[in-house]
């Protein structure tokens, strides 16, 4: 699917730094379209093509997303590099590169539209410093060089046999991402799935006659994908055909675009358990009492935006009535909220800008319910598990800065 993207007239561009929102990320994705343009005036070699397809125009779609966004935007490029996976001819990675970013772009030559002939054509052509590995990764891969402050991957997820693999696995190397993939709200027996969390299994050359299209995930699937594989969406929005899309004909194709946070990865930070905890049990997980805390010293210079906690409640706490939590950070208050639910819940919230840029953060929380264990005579609170794997942070603890 083909989006057309208009270019004004070449003017030179600014290079050199992350712009400053997102109308003007926009208006030097223009300047850069017609960079490109003039670039790829003359062919790669004969018998090999470009990409053909306007790649810089996803950026039309996820530019509304990072208007209402753009602080966790700017805090992803201030995170570390970035990747450009499924890169094409480049586009996008040497965008950002001319923006001043570190920038990987990985693909897979076989895959690829002109065996990455394109963006090391690009690369040198526009003399702009891009690493670039050629990478399957539809397999058992691994990032080197991260962490990494913000990735692409738009428009191959639907291409990839394992997805739940490749979005776990970027999870835990990555901090933000931006996404795009086909989604469909009916299947071809017009059975409705956009409510349900579910994927479609192409056959063979199915769709647009691709025998490399695996699977086309709900709207409602696409988000649960995202949520069970590490990810938080900080907004979504829908492109294409926005009513009855399908997984197959082409004036029945939708896309998703979604920005995510990534729930595995957080700011470093070294973190003590101070009142409130029971000890970790053979299973890995401890209760808290009604009133616990933590503190959390950051080691990541950039401005703190919001913290999550981890924990389960079970049947017998949600059966008499809600189990409620309340939270103060550095002594500054955040609301209440109530988990009516048995299961995993989590607690997330936004730091209080009255705390401005301090790198040490005390976590005091309390918690209501009316749950009384027959035996135990402590005032239990909730169940917290450690067997979590957040890099940074030194207790396996489902705790989460960013």
């Amino acid at each position: 699917m083909s989006y057309p993207f208009s270019s004004p007239a070449f003017e030179s561009i600014t290079v050199g730094y992350f712009p400053l929102s997102a109308q003007e990320l926009l208006l030097r994705a223009i300047k850069f379209a017609a960079v490109l343009t003039r670039a790829k005036e003359s062919p790669l070699e004969p018998g090999v093509d470009w990409y053909p397809y306007h790649t810089m125009a996803a950026l039309r779609f996820l530019v509304p997303i990072f208007r209402v966004h753009f602080p966790e935007l700017a805090r992803a490029a201030a995170s570390g590099p970035m990747l450009d996976i499924g890169c094409g001819d480049g586009d996008l990675a040497l965008f950002l590169a001319a923006l001043g970013c570190r920038v990987t772009a990985i693909d897979n030559p076989p895959t690829n539209y002109n065996l990455m002939k394109g963006v090391r054509a690009l690369s040198g052509r526009l003399n702009l410093p891009v690493e670039i590995i050629e990478m399957n990764v539809d397999s058992q891969f691994t990032l080197h060089g991260g962490p990494y402050g913000f990735a692409l991957m738009l428009g191959i997820l639907y291409h990839l046999k394992n997805p739940f693999y490749v979005l776990e696995t970027m999870a835990r190397h990555v901090r933000y991402c931006a996404i795009s993939t086909r989604v469909a709200t009916e299947t071809m027996a017009k059975t409705k799935i956009g409510e349900e969390p579910l994927a479609y299994l192409l056959d063979h050359r199915e769709a647009n006659d691709d025998g490399s299209n695996f699977w086309i995930f709900s709207p409602a699937g696409l988000r649960r994908l995202a949520k069970r594989t590490g990810w938080r969406v900080i907004g979504a929005t829908l492109a294409g055909c926005t009513k009855r899309s399908n997984p197959v004909d082409p004036d029945r194709d939708a896309r998703m675009f979604m920005f995510l946070e990534s729930q595995r990865l957080s700011t470093p930070a070294e973190v003590t358990l101070l009142d409130g905890w029971t000890a970790v049990g053979e299973h890995n997980w401890a209760w808290t009492l009604k009133k616990f805390s933590l503190e959390a010293r950051v080691q990541d210079q950039s401005r703190l935006a919001r913290f999550s906690l981890g924990f389960i409640t079970t049947r017998e706490m949600v059966d008499a009535a809600p189990v409620n939590m309340r939270c103060t950070a550095n002594g500054a208050p955040i609301e209440e909220q109530s988990f009516n639910k048995p299961g995993e819940q989590v607690f997330e919230a936004l730091i209080p800008a009255t705390i401005g840029d301090a790198t040490t953060l005390r976590f005091e929380f309390t918690v209501t319910h009316r749950y009384k264990p027959g035996t135990d005579l402590r005032d239990l609170g909730v169940i917290v598990p450690f067997n979590g794997e957040i890099l940074g942070i030194s207790q396996k603890l489902p705790f989460w800065l960013g």
